[in-house]
């Protein structure tokens, strides 16, 4: 009984392990601004703190990459961004056009 016990301690205890390393890099946002901050400044948008130094701004983030969550953060920045997500997850040059206020307005006709 004791060996049982022993194998399945040492099973959890190994998944919380890879557990924790993993949590450890997820969520984790990069920021590439177009022109670099004067100083360490950080910001919060939907309960995430970024801190930027240069160019570069950094947060774990609890939400997706998307042009909304992008708009929030360069809202609250007064900065375009370049580059915004998670390594292998960021927004593409169409989204960060969006994100970034490029793309033309869109109107719609009324139709009778």
């Amino acid at each position: 009984m004791n060996i049982i016990k022993s194998v399945v301690v040492a099973a959890l205890a190994s998944t919380a392990l890879v557990g924790a390393a993993y949590a450890r890099d997820a969520g984790v946002f990069t920021v590439k601004l177009d022109q670099p901050v004067a100083e360490r400044t950080q910001y919060i948008t939907q309960n995430t703190i970024w801190t930027c130094e240069g160019d570069t701004c950094r947060a774990r983030a609890q939400h997706a990459a998307s042009v909304r969550a992008c708009r929030q953060f360069v809202r609250e920045a007064g900065a375009r961004v370049v580059a915004y997500g998670p390594e292998g997850g960021e927004l593409s040059a169409d989204e960060l056009a969006r994100c970034n206020g490029d793309e033309a307005p869109i109107t719609q006709q009324a139709a009778n």
